[in-house]
């Protein structure tokens, strides 16, 4: 009987493309290569989740430097990716440390140099023809430096705007890498300007989704679909918020061994005007509300998908029209999402059609409210891709033409305290609604990779019928 045992499937991620793969990641790193012109180093994560601590938590998966990830497929720490275009040599290096059975038998296998036997292993699974030991990194990277007419060398690192402000983060493993390189340069030429950051051409190649990642991402939400209908049927058995979880996080887990795209949310109730309410400890009773955001990975692809759903399986009359104002606001934003338009835009256009439907359907019909944020609660939309919140971490790029191939989230919310009399009776709760799909933008509009996941009231109603029912 053949071995099913897949064994690099942990360290080397083939975004689904089979044979293909080497190809596909080659081609992405000679593109970065043709944008940049310049000697360029990117740094893996330098260890795994924990390891920085005394006691390391043994089962945390690794999850990669988004770059490397994009660049390689190779999902392990401590790896340097080093690419010279033009080089009569080899044009890229991969570096990663010395192969260690002992630490395998601990941790499983990993890529390593020492003996002809695992380079050659790397070389077969990565593309890659040239893998050298990470401790020779700085002196191989010398002399491909000497040897350049430009003293230029390219890393990547975050860096933005905040306001008229320049910022940059300095405390991630890139920016340490980026001070490192600096040392470097400063000990070599006397100064560190030659130092090159290499962000924006990297996410310009980056964000737009291939035919591979959006196949991936696909399954991605239909697995997480799939999870969140099992769990709306499933709804009468839970009465807290760690329950719901557990039970929705496993749903979706045992379809996927990528692991999920974010700790859940689960937040019941006024506990639902947090926005990142991560505790999930609280009963919850029936007339309350309980906003889901959650999703799961597929290869390096996500879902990010929120829904608000009626504990007692039916939504009465207040959170009815509170639910569908925000429903029409997301289709709003839906409409409008298109290869060219700003996700500025679409904040304007998001939060100005839900303070006009607050305005025309509840305060019209005598409903009250104070709502917990002043003009905007947060934006409607932030960039996915290789990683669930991707693109520059301050988001300038959301006052840039969004581009055919990107995928954003579409998540408009409303949150604070409402009250109303409707058909004789007073309604007042503390409300939190978030609905969250994501859209893959296409130039004469958007695709909405979420549509299968359930979100009107009648589908929500009818798949949690039982709960009502028990």
């Amino acid at each position: 009987m053949k071995d099913q045992k897949k064994t690099y499937s942990g360290i080397f991620r083939d975004g689904g493309a089979g044979n293909l793969a080497k190809k596909r990641f080659r081609t992405r790193r000679k593109k970065l290569m043709d944008a940049e012109g310049i000697l360029m180093a990117v740094t893996g994560v330098p260890y795994g989740p924990g390891q920085e601590t005394v006691w390391a938590y043994a089962h945390c998966a690794t999850y990669q430097e988004p770059a490397i990830m994009y660049l390689t497929g190779v999902n392990q720490s401590n790896v340097i990716l080093l690419l010279d275009p033009g080089s009569r040599e080899s044009d890229e290096i991969l570096f990663v440390g010395k192969k260690d059975p002992s630490k395998e038998f601990w941790d499983g296998i990993r890529f390593g140099v020492g003996d002809p036997k695992s380079v050659q292993e790397v070389k077969r699974i990565t593309g890659i023809e040239d893998v050298r030991d990470i401790a020779d990194f700085e002196k191989v990277l010398k002399e491909r430096f000497k040897k350049r007419r430009s003293k230029n060398l390219g890393t990547l690192w975050m860096q933005g705007r905040k306001g008229k402000k320049a910022v940059e983060i300095n405390g991630d493993h890139n920016g340490k890498f980026k001070a490192r390189l600096a040392r470097y340069l400063r000990s070599w030429t006397g100064s560190a300007s030659g130092l090159c950051n290499i962000m924006k051409s990297h996410f310009e190649l980056r964000l737009p989704l291939d035919s591979y990642d959006v196949a991936n991402t696909l399954i991605a939400q239909k697995v997480t679909g799939r999870g969140f209908s099992e769990t709306l049927k499933n709804f009468s058995r839970f009465k807290n918020e760690y329950q719901v979880q557990g039970f929705l996080e496993g749903r979706i887990l045992e379809g996927s061994p990528y692991g999920l795209s974010f700790p859940s949310i689960i937040a019941s109730g006024r506990n639902a005007t947090v926005l990142h309410y991560m505790k999930n400890d609280d009963a919850f009773i029936k007339k309350e509300l309980v906003l889901l955001d959650f999703g799961v990975r597929w290869m390096t692809m996500h879902a990010d998908i929120s829904r608000t759903v009626p504990a007692s399986g039916k939504f009465n009359p207040l959170q009815k029209m509170l639910y569908e104002i925000v429903l029409k606001t997301q289709s709003a934003v839906q409409r409008k999402a298109r290869a060219g338009v700003a996700i500025n835009e679409l904040n304007d256009c998001c939060w100005e059609s839900l303070s006009r439907s607050l305005d025309s359907v509840f305060k019209k019909a005598g409903g009250k409210c104070k709502l917990k944020y002043k003009d905007r609660p947060h934006g409607v939309s932030h960039l996915m891709g290789e990683q669930e919140h991707d693109g520059d971490p301050f988001r300038n790029y959301a006052s840039e033409p969004m581009k055919e191939g990107w995928l954003i989230s579409n998540e408009p919310g409303l949150y604070g305290s409402f009250s109303i009399r409707l058909n004789g009776k007073f309604y007042d709760e503390e409300i939190g609604i978030r609905i969250e799909d994501n859209l893959l933008i296409t130039k004469t509009g958007c695709r909405n990779l979420s549509r299968s996941i359930p979100k009107t009231v009648a589908q929500i109603e009818k798949l949690m019928s039982n709960v009502r029912g028990g």
